[in-house]
């Protein structure tokens, strides 16, 4: 490996740590590094009794929640990465292609039948309808196959698809009690003002596999990268990848849906970036998007909760106010060389 690969890595090692560090520290309340050092050293002592307020505060609402930021983005981010591969397109995303906006309705449905306290029912509802947006997206992929190839419709197919899921979720709003509309709103904006250590242990517990088998692929996301021809040419079954890949991708974007809400763009803009640090080959991209996302939205969340403190700007509206100048910007860029026609 070399030495400007390791700096690479020790750059966006060093990116995730500090992001962890600053988002547990600032808020609309300071913590002070020098407390939580000894605090920490007290509760490995079992002697937690009697300790600061800022301490409890650093170690049960602050380090949870921006944990839970870092598997979400690093989740959502693998996703995009992964779904650009598949789709040959670099506009392709979670949230632009309607996989988000599936996952949401599928648990807003959860939430209408009042299954929302069950640990099983809205991470199965919120998968199911991503599966559906993505089996509604390969089919017409399948049917049309140069959607993998004419990127303008591939994005309009996407768009269309999540705006039908949008207002699905939008009767279901409406017909929900009053009760259930804090829920479901607290889905349509997305938070992570929720993240609690049991909903952080589920969450790592089922994206840590789903991570590790998509990274495995990184090969076949190469091949693919070739063209469909060339890629059976050399001996890879498209089909069952493309499905395969496309199967754990809604996968990892429904349990961020179902852990924190809605959250957009997320997917698009990490590894776009990390693209042009890294380069196109899979395995190093998809590595650095998982350690760069996870590093993006705990800020992003801070800022959210920072910046008109004590009120607290949803994590999914900054991340939009972010992520659609940049898509505008990116689709107009490839629009202007032609790519999109």
């Amino acid at each position: 490996m070399s030495g400007r690969n390791v700096g690479q890595w020790g750059t966006l090692l060093a990116l995730l740590l500090a992001s962890v560090v600053v988002s547990c520290l600032i808020g609309s309340v300071h913590v002070p590094l020098g407390d939580v050092i000894p605090g920490f050293w007290a509760r490995l002592q079992g002697h937690a009794e009697g300790e600061s307020p800022l301490v409890t505060i650093f170690f049960d609402l602050r380090l949870p929640r921006v944990l839970l930021g870092v598997v979400c983005g690093a989740a959502l981010s693998l996703s995009g990465g992964v779904m650009q591969g598949v789709f040959r397109n670099p506009l392709a995303d979670p949230y632009v292609l309607g996989t988000v906006s599936g996952a949401t309705f599928g648990a807003a449905v959860v939430i209408l039948l009042h299954r929302e306290g069950s640990l099983v029912a809205l991470p199965l509802g919120a998968f199911l309808g991503a599966l559906l947006s993505t089996a509604i997206l390969l089919l017409a992929s399948e049917l049309r196959l140069q959607l993998y190839f004419d990127q303008g419709a591939l994005i309009l197919v996407g768009v269309a698809l999540g705006s039908l899921l949008s207002a699905l979720t939008g009767i279901v709003l409406f017909a929900s009690r009053t009760d259930q509309v804090q829920s479901l709103v607290y889905w349509l904006f997305g938070s992570l003002a929720t993240g609690q250590w049991p909903t952080l242990g589920l969450l790592t517990v089922l994206a840590i596999p789903t991570a590790l088998l998509l990274v495995r692929q990184s090969r076949v996301l190469d091949v693919l990268s070739l063209g469909d021809a060339m890629a059976q040419h050399l001996g890879v079954q498209v089909t069952h990848h493309k499905r395969q890949l496309l199967l754990l991708s809604s996968l990892l974007t429904a349990l961020v849906v179902a852990a924190c809400g809605t959250i957009g763009f997320v997917g698009l803009v990490v590894p776009h970036i990390m693209r042009r640090i890294v380069g196109p080959s899979h395995r190093r991209l998809l590595l650095a998007t998982i350690l760069f996302g996870g590093a993006f939205l705990p800020l992003c969340d801070t800022v959210a909760r920072s910046l008109l403190a004590p009120i607290e700007i949803p994590v999914g509206i900054l991340t939009a106010l972010v992520g659609v100048p940049f898509f505008l910007s990116l689709l107009l860029r490839r629009s202007r060389l032609g790519t999109l026609t």
